[in-house]
């Protein structure tokens, strides 16, 4: 015979009024959302599977945040940071990347392409490697389109008017 397997989460007063105010204020992600109702209808004595059906997700979700909860209710609804891979440019080079990119391009262009500026950042020793798309993230940010001509300040754009 195989019985469900209940894993019945006692949340206290202070958790459970976190909780709905999760629940009620809807201004957190989708995912912390789903993670709470999880702690809610695990609370309520609910099993992994009802769980997963009810919200309509895998039931090894449910059991990821039962897990999590052991830790702590925080490790349980929110995502741990993530390192992530340390950025390509430091303040100096992309200070580099954007007096480059608002400066003339090369002779043989017509405006500063995302290659273009990934080939000078290497020839400059500012980086050994980087990604076009590293580099659109940078002057994005920053609002510096050089391939659009007309938002790049050039200057020498008005040399010879006074």
């Amino acid at each position: 015979m195989h019985t469900t397997h209940k894993h019945i989460i006692q949340l206290s007063k202070k958790e459970l009024d976190a909780i709905h105010s999760i629940i009620r204020r809807g201004t957190h992600s989708a995912r912390v959302m789903t993670r709470a109702r999880i702690l809610l209808l695990s609370h309520k004595g609910k099993s992994k599977k009802v769980i997963a059906v009810e919200l309509e997700i895998n039931p090894s979700t449910v059991q990821d945040v039962r897990n999590r909860y052991r830790e702590s209710m925080d490790r349980a609804l929110y995502d741990a940071p993530r390192s992530g891979q340390p950025p390509k440019l430091d303040d100096a080079a992309e200070a580099h990347l954007v007096a480059v990119a608002c400066s003339d391009p090369p002779e043989d262009a017509s405006h500063w392409t995302l290659e273009l500026l990934r080939k000078r950042l290497i020839a400059d020793k500012k980086v050994k490697t980087i990604s076009t798309v590293a580099i659109w993230q940078h002057l994005n940010d920053r609002g510096i389109k050089p391939w659009r001509e007309k938002n790049v300040v050039r200057a020498n754009a008005h040399a010879g008017v006074h």
